[in-house]
């Protein structure tokens, strides 16, 4: 979208009814910039917001963050219709030190005098105004404030003693950067008429740079990293001496980067040489990057341009002597008049580089040693290298090129392939993407291979079938003469042999994300080699550092998938299965050291909790992995240990696959005992999720074997759930004839604890059955015998609240209430977060049923902090949706 169709009214209605119009900008997607007091008064939000665009389209907005002192505020707006995705605006700081004015300033705004009536509308429209002007620097310096000076001469407001410009506060104010591209500076705040016609005074922008949270940053964070004003003037001429690769027309998605390497590039650049490394992994773009923004800086460099490519396979690499040679062929030398000796030549490239303002783009740089030689000494030129790695070299900038987000990813593809045809196949082309994980090598490579005559008038879906086998999915990203493998080769053959082995060995790693414990288990190391022997892979760009603290990792999709390829061709079958042995038995000894405490799979460790909220899928993709080798000792250790964790997070789907798995493991192993028990956990699940038909079986092959092995007490636990599943089925009756079962089995064996467990199972068939005066006289017994029985306090409050819900079904909702205080009670004490949310939601639903809404929502809102707080997405539905459904 273009920057001047950003321009945006703020509406604000007051409780008072009255209504004032404000100016403002979209700063990002679906983000507002304007100043405070447009939307609130003294800091207090009061009324209804919104933002009218250009289109007279008024969309609803609400207040993300207000600073009434610094007079700036920021909105979020509902989704804009054809406005997703906007690229956000880059934010510059003023350099207050320099005595210039900052030329070329703007503002689009809606000033009233601007205003028209129209018919139906009670806010009236007003058109848009475009003020030109300088920022003088050192103007408002005690205030920290700025001022525009504008060059526009507004129509003056007969008879109303106001200023031309009201109207025109919360318009963002921009100049331009060292590129010549648009950046904010500051937001009009105020017009004060005795400083003329001409004046407006800004809040510089630089205030926003602590907002973060929810509402950013969105922005660069660090006003250090923002854009300087004013900038250096430059001339408009193209270099004197150029030798660069032509820029790509289909370049896309880095403009903020480009941005900011373009301020490092020439920030000091009257007394210093500035040196900036951009960094990454293979394949990642950051040649084209450097080339782009070499072209765009020529106005920067009018005397030298020059780039030389020191890299760029494992048996190429150009010596510092020889990349010296081509630098000074690029300012014109024959090669008959190049001093004969190295000292000679470095003395004639540094006399080149100070009769102008020069820029040397190094690509591909391997090592520091390669190009020190060849660095600009005098102020006024400066270096671009690329690396793989960061490189040490004093005091260089460094900026690392990141993979490409998905929706920048499809806008390159569209590029290259075409955006109708894109269109015309959208899922498709965003299944392509998601296989090359913003990637551009694998982009550009993929767009030309559907763009190749073989492909050009067959459907994507056609090339997807080829990118879905991992096996071969490389080698559909390759060219004639260059491809994703030969760029990751460059990286991979010039690790050392240890350093390539772990690598290999990652490829095989289940999951996508691992830590250095793991790793170390799986490669046979101690911890502190695997430390070392990671971060040497990190260093190389070959593998990325993850979590909170760094200490994890990922392989991109890709270079996970070249592992695997060089480790299937360069290690043993046996070897590789070791790796994937090692690295199972490793989930599975952590998840038994916790699982196998007493009570555990009641209610999990706190540690255990936290850990598989960031393992659960590498803990599924260790079981398929498991699984798919056949080891089926494996399967049942990790199963088994998963029940508790799986209940808590209520992952249903997790539980049926992993369980699945088992119920096969199992019966590969011939291990009868672990069979009946995945069978009734698989059953759960498949009831849980609706999929009750499929489940009768399943527990009548577990009650076979529960008395085959002459078990009665896991054939009573096998008929409550099967009694269960007639309750979902709609069959109480059957229900009960299954509890009673179990209960002859518990009465005959003493084990009280059992009965009163089984009473809740109960009570619940009594419900459906329409008796829930049976169902409380059932749940009374069991408290009254849970409460007769020592140290049972976990018994009573499984009665109490069983109790609460029949009571509620009997319509006596006070009863209910009151007896709600004892499980509420205990699992505050016990600090059981998610049993806590249960019985919070129950209370909420009894408050409902009372009459009473605002004790329901103050109940369920707990609740549902609870939930979002340990991450249990299926159950944060469930009650938001309860939430939603409580009358106002």
């Amino acid at each position: 979208m273009d920057i001047t169709g950003r321009a945006v009214e703020v509406l604000w209605w007051r409780e008072d009814g009255t209504w004032t119009v404000g100016s403002g900008f979209l700063a990002a997607d679906r983000r507002v910039l304007t100043a405070a007091h447009n939307v609130c008064d003294g800091g207090v939000v009061a009324g209804e917001i919104s933002v009218r665009l250009l289109n007279h389209a008024e969309v609803p907005a609400e207040v993300l963050y207000a600073d009434a002192g610094h007079d700036l505020a920021l909105l979020g707006t509902a989704e804009i219709p054809g406005l997703a995705g906007l690229t956000p605006i880059r934010f510059a700081r003023v350099d207050r030190s320099l005595a210039h004015a900052i030329e070329e300033c703007w503002a689009i705004g809606f000033p009233r005098w601007r205003e028209t009536e129209q018919l139906g509308r009670t806010v009236p429209l007003r058109d848009t105004s475009h003020i030109g002007g300088v920022i003088p620097t050192g103007s408002h310096l005690r205030s920290e404030l700025l001022e525009l000076r504008s060059t526009s001469t507004p129509e003056q407001v007969k008879g109303r003693g106001e200023s031309a410009w009201e109207g025109m506060s919360g318009a963002v104010v921009f100049g331009r950067d060292v590129l010549g591209d648009p950046v904010a500076v500051g937001v009009v705040i105020e017009h004060r008429l005795s400083e003329g016609s001409s004046t407006l005074t800004l809040s510089p922008l630089t205030r926003l740079a602590d907002v973060a949270g929810d509402v950013g940053p969105w922005w660069h964070s660090d006003p250090q990293t923002w854009a300087v004003l004013p900038g250096r003037a430059v001339p408009r001429a193209v270099s004197r001496h150029q030798d660069l690769r032509r820029p790509l027309a289909d370049f896309t998605g880095r403009e903020r980067l480009i941005a900011e390497a373009g301020e490092r590039v020439t920030r000091r650049l009257a007394d210093t040489v500035p040196v900036l490394v951009l960094y990454g992994m293979a394949g990642i773009g950051k040649t084209e990057l450097a080339i782009q923004l070499a072209h765009r800086l020529g106005p920067v460099f009018p005397h030298a341009r020059i780039m030389v490519e020191l890299g760029r396979s494992e048996a190429w690499e150009v010596s510092a002597d020889a990349a010296m040679i081509r630098i000074l062929r690029g300012f014109g030398m024959d090669v008959g008049d190049l001093p004969p000796d190295r000292e000679g030549r470095k003395k004639t490239l540094q006399e080149f580089l100070r009769d102008g303002p020069s820029l040397l783009v190094l690509d591909n740089v391997t090592n520091e040693k390669q190009i020190l030689p060849l660095l600009p000494q005098s102020p006024g030129s400066a270096a671009i290298l690329t690396s793989r790695s960061a490189l040490s070299i004093d005091g260089a900038s460094r900026l690392a090129v990141d993979q490409l987000p998905a929706a920048t990813g499809l806008r390159m593809f569209e590029q290259i392939v075409g955006a109708g045809r894109v269109a015309r196949e959208s899922d498709t082309a965003r299944t392509i993407l998601s296989m090359l994980d913003g990637l551009p090598l694998a982009i550009r490579m993929a767009g030309e291979k559907v763009s190749s005559p073989a492909l050009e008038k067959r459907p994507l879906s056609s090339y997807v079938a080829l990118l879905a086998d991992e096996r071969t999915r490389i080698s559909q990203l390759a060219g004639k003469d260059r491809g994703v493998r030969n760029s990751f080769a460059v990286s991979y053959n010039g690790l050392p042999e240890d350093t390539r082995r772990l690598f290999r060995l990652l490829g095989l790693l289940p999951g996508v994300g691992f830590g250095a414990e793991l790793v170390a288990r799986a490669a046979g190391l101690d911890v502190a080699d695997a430390e070392r022997l990671l971060g040497e892979l990190v260093d190389l760009q070959l593998l990325q550092s993850a979590g909170r603290d760094g200490d994890r990792y990922r392989l991109h999709d890709l270079l996970r998938l070249y592992a695997r390829e060089n480790a299937e061709q360069t290690d043993s079958p046996a070897d590789r299965h070791a790796v994937l042995r090692r690295s199972v038995e490793w989930h599975a000894d952590r998840l038994h050291g916790w699982m196998s405490l007493p009570g555990a799979h009641e209610r999990p460790p706190d540690e255990a909790i936290a850990w598989f909220a960031e393992e659960d899928a590498n803990v599924h993709a260790a079981v398929r992995a498991a699984y798919d080798a056949g080891d089926w000792d494996l399967v049942l250790r990790v199963a088994g240990s998963l029940y508790g964790l799986l209940f808590h997070r209520s992952h249903w789907e997790g539980m049926e696959e992993v369980k699945d798995m088992a119920v096969t493991a199992a019966r590969q192993a011939e291990d009868e005992r672990a069979e009946l028990g995945s069978l009734v956990h698989l059953a759960e699940a498949r009831r849980i999720l609706g999929r009750g038909a499929d489940t009768p079986r399943l527990y009548d092959r577990a009650l076979e074997i529960a008395r085959a092995l002459g078990d009665d007490g896991v054939a009573g636990w096998v008929l409550t759930h099967y009694g269960d599943l007639q309750l979902d089925l709609g069959r109480p009756e059957d229900a009960l004839g299954r509890y009673a079962e179990a209960g002859d089995i518990y009465r005959r064996q003493g084990d009280e604890s059992a009965l009163i467990w089984l009473s809740a199972h109960v009570a619940d068939a009594y419900v459906q059955a329409g008796r829930p005066a049976d169902a409380v006289r059932v749940l009374e017994e069991a408290l009254g015998m849970s409460r007769r029985r020592h140290d049972d306090r976990a018994g009573v409050v499984w009665c109490e609240w069983h109790l609460a819900l029949a009571y509620d079904q009997a319509g006596r909702h006070h009863d209910a209430e009151e007896i709600m205080t004892g499980p509420l009670a205990f699992h505050r004490e016990v600090g059981d977060r998610a049993g806590l949310a249960t019985m919070l939601t129950i209370l909420g639903d009894i408050h409902v049923h009372s009459g009473s809404p605002a004790e329901a929502r103050e109940a369920l809102t707990e609740a549902l902090d609870l939930v979002r707080a340990i991450g249990i997405p299926r159950r944060e539905e469930e009650i938001q949706a309860a939430l939603d459904r409580i009358p106002s």
